[in-house]
């Protein structure tokens, strides 16, 4: 009996305790203390630095997440952007040759000759660089009406003529080749000559009168003798002389030729051949025309 009135004393003392605990913190909350608003701001200071130093490795390990996704985002756009460059380089690359396809061809179809018509436009497929022939194979053959023996132009002149032609291709024997005889005429002195291939990159002037006196860059063009060359077609142009030999450079460059013309062979029409070495093609007027000549009665 006497513990239980004990135990019940010290319950009451205790509520008692915890109530005056109360209004003590009530009544010092109320108050606007400078000694409590020191002390607050003191732990504030204090507690400040701790918690920066706390939160600093959260923040850097933040920091280093969003520099690796960052990284990681640059790398799959620049893999992107060097795909795409690839992409849009080879678009251009084919762009420009399909655009300087089409000048070439351009050039080819607005050369007209009178008196020889185009009979095939096609493209080269290889060019044959060997010690003992330069040939030249293209992609018509007697399929689109080419015949052994037809000249073959550029843009830029004479290439060459036919020596074989199979159902779909046929082979060229270019001028450079030293089985090339073209009968040629200088423009400027009217000599006439044979322009002959010689293996290499130049032709040689051949049957040249000891009184012609040709000039270093006088055009060279066919005569028409023979009527296998129409006349007036640039054949190149005298670029040296050594030990009274001139050499021609001849205008179209067969390694960058990519399409080329299979004309008629040449025709005399009404006129009378010539018996002598005179050029065909004079006493008539005639208008250069980048690499052939359109002439005019």
């Amino acid at each position: 009996m006497l513990f239980e009135k004990s135990k019940l004393y010290k319950n009451k003392l205790f509520n008692s305790l915890l109530i005056l605990i109360c209004l003590i913190l009530i009544f010092i909350g109320k108050l606007d203390l400078i000694a409590l608003r020191n002390l607050s701001s003191f732990l504030t200071d204090f507690f400040s630095p701790i918690s920066n130093f706390v939160s600093k490795p959260a923040l850097e390990l933040e920091n280093v997440i969003k520099d690796v996704q960052s990284a990681t985002f640059l790398r799959d756009e620049n893999i992107k952007l060097k795909s795409e460059n690839r992409r849009l380089k080879i678009i251009e690359t084919k762009l420009a040759n399909t655009e300087s396809e089409l000048i070439e061809l351009k050039k080819l179809l607005n050369f007209k000759i009178d008196r020889n018509k185009i009979i095939f436009t096609g493209r080269v497929l290889n060019i044959s660089g060997g010690t003992f022939a330069k040939t030249m194979v293209i992609n018509g053959g007697s399929v689109d009406g080419i015949k052994k023996g037809q000249p073959v132009i550029s843009s830029l002149g004479l290439v060459g003529s036919i020596i074989s032609v199979g159902p779909s291709s046929s082979r060229v024997l270019l001028t450079i080749d030293i089985n090339s005889m073209i009968p040629s005429y200088l423009t400027q002195s009217g000599w006439p000559a044979i322009a002959q291939g010689e293996n290499g990159k130049l032709l040689k002037l051949r049957f040249l009168s000891s009184e012609a006196k040709p000039i270093i860059g006088e055009i060279i063009e066919t005569s028409g003798h023979g009527g296998v060359f129409p006349s007036g077609v640039n054949v190149g142009k005298i670029i040296s002389m050594s030990n009274g030999n001139y050499y021609v450079q001849p205008l179209p460059n067969p390694q960058k030729l990519r399409f080329v013309s299979i004309i008629s062979n040449g025709i005399l029409d009404n006129r009378k051949k010539s018996t002598g070495f005179a050029p065909l093609q004079e006493n008539q007027n005639k208008i250069n025309l980048k690499g052939f000549n359109k002439f005019s009665n």
